[in-house]
């Protein structure tokens, strides 16, 4: 049985700075991207330094942050596994249970949209000039999957990663374009940029994972599919529930496209 380094976290609070408090607020609720991150990464997304970080974890008993985050990594894993024992048949497996949790996920997504909401957002798609598909980070893994089933199909977009370029293409779009915008976080480097799209009328879609959206109102469309992330079971990944949407969007699409024809 693992320490749980989250209550060790907490044991040194009362030695806490204000930053110290700040980078425990940030561990103990993005678990999940403690582990999945780089130390340059995390202290960007907790905005502190990385020497903040490595003076968090010597602070709360580790030689470093590469340990702290160890420690999390294993104890993440072995709550998983304690997770998945815990079923009344006694019989329950990481096998079963991580696939049940996905199901159950995966069928939620039918409960955050409705299929009136994905054929307008189809019919954007088809009617537009240009479309790039844009997003960050691990949100690039579903703009690269949903470009590439694009393509596949025979239909174009662009994906775009690098937020200078967001911006900079955000200028030149207008009423004839679509871009699509993948965030599962409330990420406010977005504001301004999706500010100038909508003063161009450059159509938005975003498919999302968090309610309050602050650019929501900017949007044409705003989908907020189930984050799996946030389960009882701890570090799912949240880019399966979009790589599904992504399938019943496309064939939305698909089936739209034939019926022009």
């Amino acid at each position: 049985m693992y320490i749980n380094p989250f209550e060790t976290i907490k044991s040194f609070e009362k030695e806490f700075t204000k930053t110290d408090s700040e980078i425990a607020e940030f561990i103990i609720h993005n678990a999940s991207d403690v582990i999945s991150y780089s130390m340059a990464d995390i202290s960007k997304k907790a905005g502190v330094s990385d020497a903040a970080l490595i003076r968090f974890a010597k602070r709360v008993g580790y030689n470093g942050f590469s340990a702290l985050r160890n420690d999390i990594a294993r104890y993440t894993f072995s709550r998983n596994a304690e997770i998945s024992e815990l079923n009344e048949s006694g019989e329950d497996t990481p096998l079963r249970s991580i696939t049940r949790k996905y199901a159950q996920y995966i069928e939620a997504i039918a409960d955050s949209t409705d299929m009136e909401t994905i054929t307008r957002i189809a019919e954007l798609y088809l009617r537009s000039r240009r479309v790039k598909i844009v997003g960050g980070n691990r949100t690039f893994h579903s703009v690269r999957q949903l470009r590439y089933r694009l393509n596949k199909m025979g239909f174009d977009a662009e994906a775009v990663e690098d937020q200078t370029v967001f911006s900079d293409i955000s200028h030149y779009l207008g009423e004839d374009d679509l871009v699509i915008l993948f965030t599962t976080k409330n990420n406010l480097r977005y504001d301004a940029t999706v500010e100038v799209l909508h003063e161009n009328k450059c159509h938005i879609v975003v498919f999302t994972m968090i309610q309050n959206l602050p650019y929501k109102n900017l949007c044409d469309e705003v989908v907020v599919l189930p984050r799996i992330s946030k389960s009882d079971i701890s570090f799912l990944d949240d880019q399966a529930i979009y790589f599904v949407f992504i399938e019943v969007l496309l064939d939305v699409i698909a089936s739209m496209s034939r019926e022009k024809k």
